[in-house]
């Protein structure tokens, strides 16, 4: 075991390989408990076939034996990792960030600690495919379901998709899931902020900023991650487990929506036009009310019950969506419109219904987004 500080709050206690180098990859999990899972995630990377790469792990004080029982592992390999200690929690948001500072790589490729790489071929793959489109400064794959196998498909084909706010405001909500994102080391480093530390989608503004500044866009169709790992029938804590036996109440409900229109909005209209503000906003809100919040609706009805739905409803209320921003009044009544249309829709259709038809309406969605990027002047 090594003992060095060398970020603030943060020991390395384990570390191999050249300190000095410069690997083509880093693969960055910001860990937080659940170490079972995440040797589970640690074995399809040693098994890759790529080698100019490192693993970056970020302990974010897990209050369990993660530090005893994760470097050891680590150790037996043959691989070149580096295994950070946090002295305190940073939150979700903090401990990306710290991953991406940290990073060696020329590009950091994140993973969850319970997603694991869906191949041996993986990372050489991903390394080809960002060789052969130029070396963008963004990029993402797609991921399916570790017990299923059912691949979402995020990206459609493997392209340069374009660069500017454009780019930024038809993509962004290709950026919640963290796992598969790509980002080139120095553009990262160039954006870095604490201000979203309480976003949970700070890998969505850095993605955002990125490309409203300049970065390319690249989407690599690859199926690199195998998401929710499990032990037997057990998966680390999530929305399913969490909200699955909720009593019925109708109390405003918080999803992370509004965060991601605003992380968005933020990274986005400091680069154009105040006259382009307006409609940029309601691009962006827009895109949220028919692509996510519908699924939400539906999924919270499913999975626990219709008035927790209701409560979602009232969470995203557009007067309080629109609060802190300027927009025009035939913009605002058009979100208003689109806002009641979408909750009735998503509170009274059959929940059978979206299961048959809501796949296939998110693909569409998508194929015309990434065939047709929004323009906006920069």
């Amino acid at each position: 075991m090594v003992a060095d500080i060398i970020h603030p709050g943060a020991s390395l206690i384990a570390s191999s390989g050249d300190s000095q180098g410069e690997p083509f990859l880093t693969v960055a999990i910001p860990h937080y408990k659940h170490p079972r899972h995440l040797e589970i995630v640690l074995a399809s990377l040693f098994a890759q076939t790529f080698e100019d790469f490192e693993i970056l792990v970020s302990d974010d004080c897990s209050p369990d034996d993660s530090a005893e029982t994760i470097p050891p592992v680590l150790a037996e390999s043959k691989c070149s990792f580096r295994y950070f200690l946090q002295s305190s929690n940073l939150g979700y948001d903090g401990n990306v960030r710290f991953c991406l500072r940290a990073a060696r790589g020329r590009y950091i490729f994140l993973l969850g600690n319970d997603d694991a790489l869906s191949e041996p071929a993986t990372l050489e793959n991903v390394a080809s495919m960002l060789h052969s489109l130029g070396l963008p400064q963004i990029a993402f794959t797609n991921y399916e379901d570790w017990s299923l196998g059912q691949v979402n498909r995020r990206a459609l084909t493997t392209a340069v998709l374009g660069s500017g706010p454009g780019a930024a405001v038809t993509n962004f909500r290709s950026f919640s899931f963290v796992s598969g994102l790509i980002y080139e080391r120095s553009a990262a480093a160039r954006y870095e902020t604490d201000r979203w530390d309480q976003s949970i989608y700070y890998q969505i503004y850095l993605a955002c900023k990125i490309l409203a500044t300049g970065g390319r866009l690249a989407t690599l169709d690859l199926s690199a991650v195998q998401k929710d790992v499990r032990i037997g029938d057990r998966t680390v804590v999530n929305y399913v487990s969490k909200w699955s036996n909720e009593q019925w109440s109708f109390q405003s409900r918080h999803t992370g929506l509004d965060s991601v229109i605003r992380v968005t909005a933020n990274a986005v209209l400091s680069e154009i036009p105040a006259p382009e503000h307006s409609r940029t906003l309601r691009k962006i809100v827009a895109k949220v009310l028919v692509s996510s919040y519908p699924f939400w609706l539906f999924e919270y009805r499913k999975v626990s019950n219709w008035s927790f739905a209701v409560g979602i409803a009232r969470g995203m209320w557009p007067g309080n969506l629109l609060a802190e921003y300027k927009i025009g009044f035939l913009d605002r009544i058009y979100l208003y419109l689109l806002y009641a249309t979408v909750t009735v829709a998503g509170l009274i259709i059959p929940k059978t219904f979206f299961g048959m038809f809501g796949s296939k309406v998110a693909g569409l969605i998508r194929g015309l987004q990434q065939s047709k990027p929004l323009k906006i002047s920069p």
